[in-house]
């Protein structure tokens, strides 16, 4: 049996302070609001990159009060393509990025590891042609 089509539209993670998040996936990887939530029990804020608003969006949710938001070890990073990883990695770094992994060419693809202030962990990938 065939599955109902599904499409991918959005990541969410959980941050203790959503302005302080938003404002370094604003900075670091260029992403913009695009609209939100502000509920008794939570606030979300959804972002996109700019041009590119079909793509998977980007939700940043904050609970109220702001509970425990601890990362785990059953997650895994996001990804983003670079045609500069260098660049990329440099900018999310000066943003406030912690670095857990330097450029490194893995065979054919280089790849970096990043984490957001809030801990969430980022994969920059830069395929080589």
């Amino acid at each position: 049996m065939t599955p109902p089509v599904a499409k991918l539209a959005f990541f969410k993670l959980n941050v203790p302070d959503l302005a302080a998040a938003r404002a370094f996936w604003e900075r670091a990887f260029g992403f913009a609001l695009v609209g939100g939530y502000d509920l008794p029990d939570f606030a979300e804020d959804i972002l996109a990159i700019p041009g590119e608003e079909g793509a998977p969006q980007l939700m940043l949710v904050q609970t109220k009060p702001a509970g425990d938001v601890s990362i785990g070890p059953g997650h895994g990073p996001l990804g983003f393509i670079c045609p500069d990883i260098a660049a990329s990695f440099a900018h999310a770094q000066a943003e406030g990025a912690i670095v857990l992994m330097a450029p490194t060419d893995v065979g054919g693809v280089i790849v970096a590891m990043l984490a957001s202030p809030q801990g969430h962990q980022i994969e920059l990938v830069q395929i080589l042609t």
